[in-house]
């Protein structure tokens, strides 16, 4: 399917990996939460990136899984395969196999301990080997480029059409991009999970890429903001706010299975001292009860004993 750029930007979510007792993929979870995403109204998907744990993932499973959710998604809505990696020749690796697969556009940071002309070296690579649009990642962690390197990025390769903008803190560097050459790619997004989506909004970002479980509702705050109702938008977000502050990749998979998407909250590493314990979903509890109004599809199961 050929897509314009206003199918680049609103509400990507993230889809987080879901793992079989034996730590395999569990690939009927994931296609679930790709079916999630497309039946609540979210503008696009993007896996596996940092909420899906691409640090665990191998190499064969993940474009295997990459297949999978392609299926699932058989053309709904805008699927971004995520291409970082170790090494930037394995980043180049998941380019191509996105390029075979036929995703609609691929996203990627630099490897750890990579610097600047590493992740420049990076994009030009990725573009060598995928005609469709690059999504340009931009973190604090993984040698954050500057607003004049992106922009010389999106001079030189006409991929670039999306930046994620997530250098802390992420409005003002938003600002800052959107100032310098927003008007030349399809969508400037945020992280954080939304955590600052209207202030994102207002100053320049298109949407926001959060994790998927809760990203119908920033879907609706970026809808409500973008027909002009700035009082709803901001309204919805306040009474989500408390829930996205406890997000971690167990709050992520427990209120995905809360909704009846996954069927598993298995982890490939221990979570530790983020696991939830019954007073945190006794927390949960409370505070979905101000969203769950505004909930269509998927509404929260009662919690299991």
């Amino acid at each position: 399917m050929t897509r314009g750029a206003s199918d680049y930007r609103g509400v990507f979510g993230l889809l987080p990996t879901p793992y079989r007792e034996d730590l395999e993929i569990h690939l009927e979870d994931l296609r679930r939460g790709a079916d999630f995403c497309c039946q609540t109204g979210q503008h696009g998907i993007v896996w596996p990136v940092m909420v899906g744990e691409f640090w665990f993932l191998g190499e064969s499973e993940r474009l295997r899984a990459l297949d999978a959710v392609l299926e699932e998604v058989n053309g709904r809505l805008p699927v971004i395969f995520g291409c970082s990696g170790i090494s930037i020749p394995q980043v180049v690796l998941y380019a191509q196999a996105a390029a075979r697969a036929g995703a609609d556009a691929v996203i990627a940071m630099a490897p750890a301990h990579t610097d600047q002309s590493g992740a420049i070296a990076m994009y030009h690579r990725i573009a060598e080997v995928f005609d469709g649009p690059i999504v340009v990642q931009n973190s604090d962690r993984y040698a954050p480029l500057t607003a004049e390197q992106i922009a010389a990025l999106v001079d030189e390769l006409p991929q670039v059409r999306c930046v994620k903008e997530e250098r802390e803190p992420s409005p003002k560097h938003i600002a800052e991009v959107a100032h310098i050459f927003g008007d030349r790619v399809a969508c400037i997004f945020g992280g954080a999970g939304g955590k600052y989506l209207p202030d994102e909004l207002r100053r320049g970002a298109g949407g926001n890429m959060p994790a998927c479980e809760l990203a119908d509702l920033l879907a609706k705050v970026v809808e409500r903001w973008w027909s002009g109702d700035e009082q709803g938008a901001r309204a919805l977000h306040r009474r989500l706010l408390p829930l996205i502050n406890l997000e971690s990749h167990p709050f992520m998979r427990y209120i995905l299975q809360r909704r009846g998407v996954f069927t598993t909250l298995v982890e490939r590493a221990p979570a530790g001292k983020l696991a939830l314990d019954e007073a945190d979903k006794a927390e949960i509890d409370i505070l979905l009860r101000a969203v769950e109004d505004d909930i269509e599809a998927f509404p929260i199961r009662p919690r299991r004993a």
